[in-house]
C-alpha cells in the first residue's frame, strides 16, 4: 500500500479503511477537526433564539448509542423496541455508529461533545447492522412505521439499500411516503460509493438526501450523485467533524453519515425556531427551505462536476433568514 494518509469513512454497512483523497498541489492543509457547530457556519447565532425545543422530536433509525456518554447526560433520550428482529449479539462498530449520530445532534451544552440541537427530543430504533437482518428494506419500513408513530418531527434513516435501478422496494417506499404525508421530514445519506449512483431512501421523492464535503468547501469525491437526487439533495460538512465515542471518548468521522446528522441536527433548530415564534412545527416547510436556500458550488468545489453538489451546499444563515420571514 502507497504511504499516502489514512482515514475512516462510511460504507453502506460497515466502516472501510481507504486512502485519503488526493488534492491538488498547493491547496492549503487538511481543516483540523471541528465540533458540530463549529463545522456549519450559523448555528451559534441560530442558538441566540433557541437550542432546541423538548417538543420538537427527532426519530433515528441507527446504531444503539451509548447513552451513559458523558455529553448525553441529561439529554431526553429513547429507545424503541425493534420488536420485528431477531435477536443478535450487538455490534460494536454499529454502538459507535450510533453514539456519534446521538451526540451530533443531542449532545448538551457545556459537555466535551455539545450538539446541535440538544434540547430536543430523540428516539432511536437500533439497527443490528448484520448481514442477514440490515439489508433487508422491510426492516427500514417497519423502523420509518415505529418513529412515525411515536411522534418524530424528523426521521433520520441511516440504513442504506443499494439501487441500480433508481426505484426502491415498495415498503420503504410506503413507509416513507406515509411519513410525508404526515408532515415528517425525512432525510438520508446520499452514500459513500464514490460515483453516480442512488441509494434508498435517499433516492426516493419527498427525502431529503444529503451529500458531503469538506470543511474547506470542496466535494468529497466518495459523496454519491446523480439524476436520483435532482431536486430534493444539499450536501454538507461530511469530514473532521468531532463525535462521541463509546466509553467517553470523542473523535472524528468521516462519510455521508456524518453529513446527513448535520443536517438533521440543523433542521431540527429551525423546527424549533418555528414554535419559539410561535408557529406550528412545519418539519417539510424547513427542509423546502433547506432546499431553496442552497448555495451553488463552483466548478473547483465540486471537480468540474457540479451536479456532485446536488441542489448545493447547506446555507444555515440564509434557510434561518427564510424562516424569520415566513
Amino acid at each position: 500500500m502507497p504511504d499516502t494518509p489514512t482515514t475512516f469513512v462510511e460504507s453502506r454497512d460497515r466502516v472501510e479503511e481507504v486512502e485519503e483523497e488526493e488534492k491538488p498541489d498547493g491547496s492549503p492543509p487538511p481543516s483540523p477537526p471541528r465540533l458540530p457547530a463549529e463545522a456549519v457556519v450559523g448555528v451559534t447565532d441560530l442558538w441566540r433564539h433557541t437550542q432546541g425545543d423538548p417538543a420538537v422530536t427527532v426519530g433515528v433509525y441507527d446504531g444503539p448509542p451509548d447513552l451513559t456518554h458523558p455529553c448525553l447526560t441529561g439529554a431526553d433520550l429513547r429507545g424503541l423496541p425493534a420488536w420485528w428482529l431477531p435477536s443478535t449479539p450487538v455490534d460494536q462498530y454499529m454502538v459507535e455508529h450510533g453514539t456519534y449520530t446521538a451526540s451530533v445532534v443531542f449532545g448538551q451544552p457545556g459537555s466535551v461533545l455539545p450538539g446541535l440541537a440538544p434540547r430536543c427530543r430523540g428516539l432511536f430504533v437500533p439497527d443490528p447492522c448484520d448481514h442477514v437482518t440490515s439489508p433487508d428494506p422491510v426492516h427500514g419500513a417497519r423502523a420509518v412505521d415505529e418513529l412515525l408513530e411515536a411522534g418524530a418531527d424528523i426521521i433520520q434513516l441511516v440504513p442504506a439499500y443499494p439501487s441500480a435501478s433508481g426505484d426502491a422496494d415498495d415498503r420503504i417506499k410506503r413507509a416513507v411516503r406515509r411519513a410525508v404525508e404526515a408532515g415528517v421530514l425525512v432525510t438520508a445519506p446520499a452514500g459513500n460509493d464514490y460515483g453516480e449512483c442512488g441509494i434508498a431512501p435517499a433516492l426516493l421523492p419527498g427525502v431529503l438526501a444529503v451529500g458531503a464535503h469538506r470543511l474547506d468547501g470542496t466535494m468529497y469525491q466518495y459523496s454519491n450523485w446523480g439524476k436520483s437526487y435532482h431536486g430534493h439533495g444539499v450536501t454538507a460538512p461530511g469530514g473532521d467533524v468531532l463525535g462521541a465515542l463509546p466509553g467517553g471518548g470523542v473523535k472524528a468521522r468521516k462519510g455521508t453519515c456524518v453529513a446527513v446528522s448535520m443536517v438533521t441536527g440543523v433542521a431540527a433548530l429551525l423546527v424549533s425556531l418555528q414554535r419559539h415564534l410561535g408557529r406550528p412545527a412545519d418539519p417539510l416547510a424547513v427542509g423546502e427551505a433547506l432546499l431553496r436556500t442552497a448555495r451553488p458550488c463552483a466548478p473547483d468545489q465540486s471537480h468540474g462536476q457540479p451536479e456532485r453538489c446536488l441542489n448545493g451546499f447547506l446555507d444555515l444563515p440564509a434557510a434561518t433568514r427564510l424562516i424569520l420571514r415566513q
